[in-house]
């Protein structure tokens, strides 16, 4: 623990202690993402149990903690389902809120019909959310965006300013997807209400929702927004059925879904994955999880080309398996032994926390693939742009920058071979994951729309 750091749980504590009221018996640091504790106070003889939740820091600086915790407090004065708050640390800056004994939900891999009936519950309150008085959350600082165009193309904006703060080359596929997203951003939708930005995250007593949470990414926007931010989280932590996630919301809000505006939305928030996390990729030395970062990216980077082609009615075709090439360096007859040997020697590191792998053991998966299927894959990247674009003449150091040259080019017309290029080099990309448990590796696109409950 950093000094600074040790400061910061030191001074937490006193105001926990000064402000709450007993004695703190236990303080217990969270592997997370963010910053964040497991408190027990001793009042008289009772333990309270508290959850304190740190700042996350500069990376959503635009999304201070302050603004979750009046959000918080709004959506409990409005009878959802939140954490009982108890507090607000102003130094160093923290929510103090009940520690809840229920479960999170994290997915429900084995399809369990409650748990399924638990995320349509959701469906509900998010409804709810939709609902209530934009003013209120106005007034505790969001901003409320424009409308058309305006509206459909607000977090694009946000994505981009990070994006472009910490680009390094060229990115072909972000190019073509945000000058496909201001080519295709509805105009017709003028809707504004809270957002949750990140559903469905509740904790569950196995029976009914006890609590919604992580509420960091409340904003204003188009509703259609909040229910392709279910798709998202779907492709990494699984729903049953989606399609009757989504049937119940238009159940429980009295509106039919705009299936083409929901298309755009999707495509939207998926590529804003890529754009967003590649200063965790390329910037953060070293990354926290390097693998499952990566695992981010090019999982929503295949998701994004599914749903823009969902939209535009383009069929993707199944895309073959890339076959392991050896031998490819004969001036390091030992690489590939070497590759073998980092794997056992990670095979036994356990995983920590919240993460699905040890970050080592990963990384030497993710590098023994590369290895295998790097010099395959490449070759097969050149071939389809020259198949599928008519770009040729180019080694793999400078495809990219030549792929990046076409798209802006291209004319609409083009749309679908340059989906299908995309789709073939993601699902390629992908085979470097192969070993990683996440999900996101292998789930595409859930199918939503008229129909796909039966599907």
């Amino acid at each position: 623990m950093s000094e600074e750091a040790g400061i910061e749980t030191t001074r937490i504590r006193q105001w926990i202690e000064d402000n709450i009221g007993g004695t703190l018996v236990r303080f217990e640091k969270l592997s997370r993402w963010r910053p964040s504790w497991e408190a027990d106070i001793d009042q008289g003889g009772s333990i309270l149990r508290l959850h304190v939740r740190g700042d996350r820091g500069g990376s959503l600086s635009n999304r201070p903690l302050r603004r979750e915790y009046d959000v918080l407090r709004l959506l409990e004065q409005s009878s959802i389902p939140v954490p009982k708050l108890y507090s607000w640390c102003e130094e160093p800056e923290a929510i103090i809120m009940a520690n809840l004994p229920d479960t999170p939900f994290l997915g429900d891999v084995d399809g369990d019909p409650a748990v399924q009936g638990l995320v349509e519950d959701y469906a509900g309150y998010l409804a709810a959310i939709h609902r209530l008085d934009v003013q209120s959350f106005i007034d505790v600082g969001i901003t409320a965006p424009g409308q058309g165009e305006a509206l459909a193309l607000n977090y694009l904006h946000f994505a981009e300013e990070r994006y472009l703060a910490d680009k390094d080359g060229p990115d072909a596929l972000i190019t073509f997807a945000c000058q496909w997203l201001r080519r295709n951003a509805p105009s017709h939708r003028d809707r504004i209400t809270p957002l949750v930005g990140d559903a469905p995250q509740f904790f569950h007593n196995g029976e009914k929702i006890t609590a919604l949470y992580d509420l960091e990414l409340v904003n204003l926007g188009d509703p259609l927004a909040d229910l392709a931010s279910i798709r998202v989280r779907d492709i990494n932590e699984p729903i049953s059925n989606v399609a009757a996630v989504l049937a119940r919301y238009e159940a429980e809000s009295g509106e039919a879904i705009d299936w083409p505006v929901l298309s755009f939305y999707t495509a939207l928030l998926f590529i804003a994955v890529p754009m967003i996390s590649q200063s965790s990729l390329h910037g953060v030395r070293p990354p926290p999880a390097f693998v499952e970062y990566l695992s981010w990216s090019l999982g929503c980077s295949r998701t994004a080309v599914e749903a823009m082609a969902e939209k535009a009615g383009i069929v993707l075709e199944p895309v073959p398996q890339v076959t392991a090439t050896r031998g490819m360096s004969p001036g390091f007859p030992h690489r590939e032994d070497a590759f073998r040997e980092l794997l056992v020697q990670c095979r036994d590191i356990p995983a920590e926390g919240f993460l699905r792998c040890a970050p080592a053991l990963s990384l030497a998966q993710y590098l023994a693939r590369l290895n295998e299927l790097g010099p395959a894959i490449d070759l097969a990247d050149r071939e389809d742009a020259r198949v599928y674009l008519g770009v040729t003449g180019v080694d793999g150091g400078a495809l990219e920058s030549a792929l990046d040259d076409f798209v802006r080019g291209a004319a609409p017309e083009r749309d679908g071979d340059i989906l299908r290029f995309f789709h073939r080099r993601a699902r390629r990309r992908l085979q470097l994951l192969g070993d990683y448990p996440g999900p996101i590796v292998t789930r595409g696109l859930a199918p939503v729309g008229p129909g796909a409950q039966g599907r």
